[in-house]
């Protein structure tokens, strides 16, 4: 049983909450979370491609995570030659394992659209 006001926890037979003075009642069903499977589809470093990226995938509807997008401006020198910061390396594009190949193919002929540096 537990105090709907304090969520204060009581054993059984308690009936009433001793600080708030109100009826206890049955505390609710614990619901577990489904475990989401995160899988990389794709990395870079050029700071030009990454907007592009999170772009095509937006429009397709694939929810995504990056890993060390915001870290590659905070530590050491910024970004270096090749876009990234070698301490840090490039970023980390993430989907949902049922979408991986899905965002795979989306992503797979990025590199040959963007025009080299000359």
């Amino acid at each position: 049983m537990i105090c709907p006001q304090c969520a204060s926890e009581y054993r059984d037979g308690f009936t009433r909450c001793s600080d708030c003075e109100v009826d206890l009642i049955e505390p609710p069903p614990v619901v577990e979370q489904p475990q989401v499977e995160l899988v990389q589809v794709y990395e870079s470093g050029n700071p030009a491609l990454i907007p592009i990226i999170e772009s095509v995938l937006d429009d397709a509807d694939i929810e995504f995570m990056t890993k060390s997008e915001n870290l590659q401006d905070l530590f050491a020198w910024g970004r270096l030659i090749g876009g990234y910061n070698f301490a840090i390396g490039p970023v980390h594009f993430l989907v949902r394992s049922e979408d991986a190949d899905e965002a795979r193919e989306l992503l797979a002929h990025l590199e040959d659209a963007i025009p080299a540096e000359s």
